[in-house]
This record gives C-alpha cells, structure tokens and sequence, in this order.
C-alpha cells in the first residue's frame, strides 16, 4: 500500500507540480495513476486565469 501524503496546500502551484514529479517517478499501479489525475486536474484548475460567472459578468 502507498504511503498516504498531505496534499500541498490549495493554491501552491509549485507544490503540486512538485508532488506531481514525485508521483511519476513511483512504480506504475492504480493508486498512483488516480493520484497524478488527481494532482494534474488541480494544476489545470489553478493555472487558469480565473472566470467571472454569469452574474459577475454582468
């Protein structure tokens, strides 16, 4: 079973690519293959610049 970790904090970006980097380098199994989905939809959703919803658009 793998070691449980933290995640990093919420809108550290270079934490996440860090725990990302650490995830490849693991041996190939599911746990690990959700985990890096997990941490590159993070990093996609922080990288973004952020959208104003319909009603902050008005």
């Amino acid at each position: 079973m793998p070691a449980l970790r933290p995640d990093p904090d919420l809108f550290d970006l270079a934490a996440w690519r860090q725990r990302l980097a650490e995830l490849q380098a693991e041996p190939q199994d599911a746990w690990r293959d959700a985990m890096i989905d997990h941490a590159e939809a993070h990093i996609a959703a922080i990288s973004r610049t952020p959208e104003k919803s319909p009603l902050e658009a008005r």
